[in-house]
């Protein structure tokens, strides 16, 4: 415990001019913004230091938002940079949230977003896949190379963005939607996941 106290005073001393301050207690890492607000936290079986800076076993990431936890993530293992202030996780990525779940290939946390690639992602009768994905501490989530389905419905879109507090999916631009035997190219378009329902503007429709 003495030593997990030394460390932590001196990664605060080392990083209190930064933007998020990191401090090591017990075997996890935890980071807080410049108010002090806590913006994740990683638990772990077991942390060990390197030459390059940490390795953290059977993790538990915690990701937070306006005091809030919105994600955890369980991930075999994370390596940091000597302060915590960037991390990365390869292989078998698996976390949850209120209302959806999701898998991704990997996943990096670096200045104050988590990105992740070959992302899985389900919410009510949403389900998508993504080659990759970035979320951010307000519960958004940012979606490039998309193939869903919800309901009855494939579609097909470059990018999307989904807000895990109300629970919509927001299309901007160019989304195919095949269904019914038809086909349906739109402008774009907004999921109401939970009211199951769908907008569509700029729509063009023909057989499939």
């Amino acid at each position: 415990m003495r030593r997990a106290f030394i460390l932590t005073f001196v990664l605060g001393l080392a990083f209190a001019s930064l933007a998020e301050r990191v401090e090591v207690e017990r075997p996890w890492l935890s980071a807080y913004d410049a108010e002090g607000n806590l913006v994740w936290e990683l638990r772990a079986a077991a942390i060990r230091g390197t030459g390059e800076g940490w390795v953290a076993e059977e993790v538990v990431a915690y990701l937070y938002g306006g005091g809030a936890l919105l994600v955890t993530a369980h991930i075999p293992e994370v390596t940091a940079d000597p302060g915590g202030l960037e991390w990365r996780a390869a292989g078998g990525v698996t976390g949850e949230g209120e209302g959806f779940s999701f898998t991704a290939g990997d996943a990096r946390w670096a200045q104050g977003k988590l990105t992740l690639t070959e992302v899985r992602f389900t919410s009510g009768k949403l389900e998508l896949r993504a080659t990759r994905a970035s979320w951010e501490p307000g519960g958004v989530w940012r979606l490039l190379g998309v193939e869903a389905s919800f309901g009855e419905w494939e579609l097909e879109f470059a990018e999307g963005i989904y807000d895990q507090t109300l629970r919509t999916l927001e299309i901007p631009r160019g989304l195919t939607a095949r269904g019914w035997g038809w086909e349906v190219v739109a402008d774009g378009a907004k999921v109401d996941v939970d009211g199951e329902h769908v907008t569509l503007w700029g729509v063009r429709v023909g057989p499939a």
